[in-house]
């Protein structure tokens, strides 16, 4: 069954003032697999969020509120100030009530760096930030699904229908074996430029410039399939499944659609509870557990990756501090987090403060770019990556999630992720390293390697160092 023009979730095509908007909750009758209707939805705007290990998803598509930024410089204040001011009205707030999120939510993320984008940038049309107000939002929570159709209320009982509509044709869709190959775009060249990079980084650090340099990494390969939402869709749902403690997301726009498995949490705002993970310092897993075990102990004794962790603590610390976070006790040692084919050192943050609408976006502001993603000092880091990045990171590693309007949301950092573009059938995927004074570049070189296959194993065809010529 297909959609006819018209018949899935829409972007609002005019201001629309927020106070003029309702709500309305389909009949449980209205269920839907979320990823089938993702995978059938035809609308601009996308938005997914899987966490199985939290037995969450939220899946927003089409817009009934759509926010970009009118300084880049500015692009938190100004989504702070944004979200409170739809959260104003008493009845956006009681419209809908379910365990987390309650809707409706506002969705999307923002740059990793707020400079310009070069000129014909891929990222022109995700911008400094975007966030929306999903047309048709769908949470599945504890084994119950819900979904919530908002819309100029003159405009409710069409977009009802719409929606309606799409749920019907993703019920009845059958299955799309989706298969994506991964092929080979990758070079010596591309490789020798990286390390290029990293040997740049180096040097300015052991000259005293620099503490601290995380360059990113782009490596852009060509799909053997039709990468649109239907295969969009079965990407999220192979991530989610390899990668039940991270956080599955996909935001897209149009053509493109930024995916990935993040393991790092930026902020989670609940009932007065502020929660973020110092995630930093990396070693291979392991062939079995006595291995992983050696390999995580060196970790932990590595002045190197505890440096580099604890500046990302004291940054995080002092970062809610000024915002005026009540930090609790942190703990005196990090923990060990094992992904899937690589282990981290971890410490979680938490503190309380007075949840308010938007203020999830002051928070962030006050933290990003952390020492994790962009290095230390942040200010002389970001000047290095623009002089030296070949190309634009866009939204890699900048903060990507949702808030409800009540204040309570969660933002992790776009990691382990890719750009899909389904107009050239290509995949960009991104990764970066942390690079300090006694790094080796051929070693960080290997570690994005790792990075990278997080999102490159999940794609059919083979082993992924073989399908990206690694």
């Amino acid at each position: 069954m297909s959609l006819a023009t018209g018949q899935a979730p829409v972007e609002a095509r005019r201001h629309v003032d927020p106070s003029g908007l309702a709500c309305r909750e389909l009949p449980a009758s209205a269920s839907a697999d979320l990823l089938g209707a993702f995978a059938t939805a035809t609308a601009q705007r996308r938005f997914c969020w899987l966490q199985p290990d939290r037995d969450l998803a939220v899946v927003g598509l089409g817009a009934a509120l759509v926010w970009r930024p009118s300084s880049r410089g500015e692009r938190f204040a100004e989504a702070a100030r944004w979200a409170a001011e739809v959260s104003q009205p008493p009845e956006a707030r009681a419209a809908y009530s379910c365990a987390a999120p309650a809707g409706p939510i506002l969705c999307g993320g923002f740059s990793f760096d707020p400079r310009p984008l070069r000129r014909r940038s891929r990222w022109a049309a995700f911008g400094a930030g975007t966030l929306v107000m999903p047309e048709l939002l769908g949470v599945a929570r504890n084994g119950e699904v819900r979904w919530l159709v908002t819309a100029e209320r003159g405009m409710l009982a069409a977009a009802t229908r719409r929606s309606l509509d799409l749920l019907r044709a993703a019920s009845g869709a059958p299955a799309d074996p989706a298969r994506l190959v991964l092929l080979n775009k990758r070079s010596r060249a591309d490789d020798d430029s990286y390390l290029a990079v990293l040997t740049a980084a180096r040097e300015e650090i052991r000259n005293g410039t620099l503490h601290k340099v995380v360059p990113a990494r782009q490596v852009t390969a060509g799909l053997a399939g039709s990468p649109g939402p239907g295969a969009v869709a079965e990407l999220l749902r192979r991530l989610a499944g390899h990668y039940p403690g991270a956080t599955t997301f996909a935001v897209g726009c149009g053509r493109l659609t930024l995916l990935g498995a993040t393991p790092e949490l930026l902020i989670r705002t609940r009932g007065g509870t502020v929660e973020t993970d110092a995630l930093a310092g990396s070693c291979p897993r392991g062939s079995d557990r006595e291995q992983d075990a050696a390999l995580a102990r060196a970790m932990l004794a590595s002045p190197k990756e505890r440096r580099e962790h604890d500046t990302v603590v004291e940054h995080l610390r002092r970062g809610l501090t000024s915002a005026g976070v009540a930090i609790e006790h942190v703990p005196p040692e990090p923990q060990v987090r094992a992904l899937a084919g690589i282990q981290h050192l971890c410490t979680p943050l938490r503190g309380t403060a007075s949840t308010a609408p938007g203020m999830i976006f002051d928070l962030a502001g006050a933290v990003h770019p952390t020492p994790a993603v962009a290095g230390l000092p942040v200010a002389g880091a970001l000047r290095f990556l623009r002089r030296h990045e070949p190309a634009d990171r866009g939204w890699f590693a900048g903060p990507v999630g949702w808030t409800d309007l009540a204040g309570d949301g969660e933002l992790c950092l776009a990691l382990r992720s890719g750009l899909v573009d389904a107009s050239s059938s290509e995949m960009s995927l991104f990764a970066g390293s942390g690079v300090l004074g006694e790094s080796d570049p051929a070693a960080e070189l290997a570690e994005t390697d790792m990075k990278l296959d997080a999102l490159a194993s999940v794609a059919d065809g083979g082993p992924p160092a073989e399908r990206l010529g690694q």
